[in-house]
């Protein structure tokens, strides 16, 4: 099975602590769907032409994964500055940095087909080809909108075949997820996958609400945990597993990464 992550990279600075890690939602996905066995994924970004980009591909190699989808682009690699409060992570910052202008290179699009799964990210790039990535029939199509249920790059729900969210805030301001769920689904002919952190996770496949319980576990950080879940998720649906089970892995994926600082890879001075 092969997949193609595309969209954002960038590095996770925890200011307090002086330590860094390579992330950002698209290659983390790439990371955790190479680890899965009998995956093959590959990855599409784009660094700066800096240390911290040098730092990022240093770590994909280590990884084993390719380097030959990141563009070097002159400027600053994208860095999230994260601060830990209770085991949560709380974004401090955003610089953009490269990413801010970045575009699909388009030697890429003829080969998509190639792949079983293409994932794509709400803060990435490359999502205006997936009508026409749809209409062509392969591969399959998911997109990671994270916390945003509003935003207008979920014009594209009607071409996926897996959509997914964090529904953590609703919890917290005490609406119901199943009914922003429910709505959600009405916009796509796909499944739509709502994590819920400690609560677990619900999936809407057109037939029936599914429920995910999660992993219990001593949390040190949630960075990454969604990427996990949704890199165990996509290689558990594609091979033709029923949705409980693909969450049920989904989870037994998430859980160890809440164990330990940043989403993968080795730390360094920023």
């Amino acid at each position: 099975m092969r997949l193609l992550s595309i969209g954002d990279n960038c590095i996770d600075h925890y200011a307090e602590l002086g330590k860094r890690f390579p992330g950002g939602n698209a290659l983390n996905v790439a990371i955790y769907a190479n680890r899965i066995r009998g995956v093959e994924a590959d990855y599409i970004g784009v660094v700066g032409d800096d240390e911290a980009g040098d730092f990022i591909l240093r770590q994909m190699r280590q990884e084993g994964l390719s380097t030959q989808g990141v563009q070097h682009l002159h400027g600053k690699t994208a860095v999230t500055t994260i601060l830990i409060r209770d085991g949560e992570r709380v974004f401090a910052a955003y610089d953009e940095g490269v990413q801010r202008n970045a575009v699909f290179p388009s030697e890429w699009l003829k080969k998509i087909p190639e792949y079983d799964i293409a994932h794509y990210t709400v803060w990435g790039f490359g999502r205006e080809h997936v009508p026409k990535i749809k209409k062509d029939g392969h591969p399959i199509l998911s997109c990671d909108f994270s916390s945003e249920l509003d935003s207008p790059a979920l014009e594209i729900m009607p071409h996926l075949d897996y959509a997914f969210f964090s529904g953590s805030k609703l919890i917290e301001k005490g609406e119901n997820p199943e009914e922003r769920l429910t709505q959600l689904k009405e916009r796509t002919g796909g499944t739509v996958v709502m994590t819920l952190g400690e609560h677990g996770s619900i999936a809407h496949d057109g037939k029936r609400i599914h429920r995910g319980k999660a992993t219990p576990v001593v949390v040190v950080d949630t960075l990454g945990t969604g990427d996990a879940f949704i890199a165990s998720f996509l290689a558990s649906a594609a091979s033709g597993d029923p949705i409980p089970e693909a969450l049920e892995k989904g989870h037994r994926a998430a859980a160890p990464v809440c164990r330990r600082l940043g989403a993968w890879g080795g730390e360094g001075a920023p």
